[in-house]
């Protein structure tokens, strides 16, 4: 499967493999929403073994963006790959997502900003 997750805690983390193209999208978009609507406040997508980002897969990222936003959540992105990094940047996903080394070092921020905003 080219999509597992993971909970911890309150934070979802979402390891995506190969290419996240339209024959992953309706995939990729329900276990966000699933894990969204299953109380997670932040999402993390870890694109280390991502490929390919096609447009369904962007609307896709862009959709459960907005709607954890509007719950007062983060949804960030980490280990994207030079080739990932320079398509997320051209769309105009790196100021939204921001990026981070490893999916640990997201946890670790979003963790911390939990922390100290309780």
């Amino acid at each position: 499967m080219p999509i597992s997750s993971e909970s911890r805690g309150q934070i979802a983390v979402f390891r995506l493999s190969g290419d996240i193209d339209k024959s992953m999208a309706s995939e990729f978009d329900e276990l966000l929403a699933t894990a969204i609507d299953d109380g997670a406040l932040d999402l993390v997508l870890d694109f280390s073994a991502v490929t390919h980002i096609s447009s369904d897969g962007l609307k896709v990222i862009l959709g459960e963006f907005k709607r954890i936003r509007e719950l007062g959540g983060r949804m960030v992105q980490a280990a994207a790959s030079d080739d990932v990094r320079a398509l997320l940047d051209v769309a105009g996903f790196l100021p939204l997502l921001g990026e981070y080394e490893s999916a640990e070092a997201a946890v670790a921020v979003l963790r911390a900003a939990r922390s100290a905003s309780a």
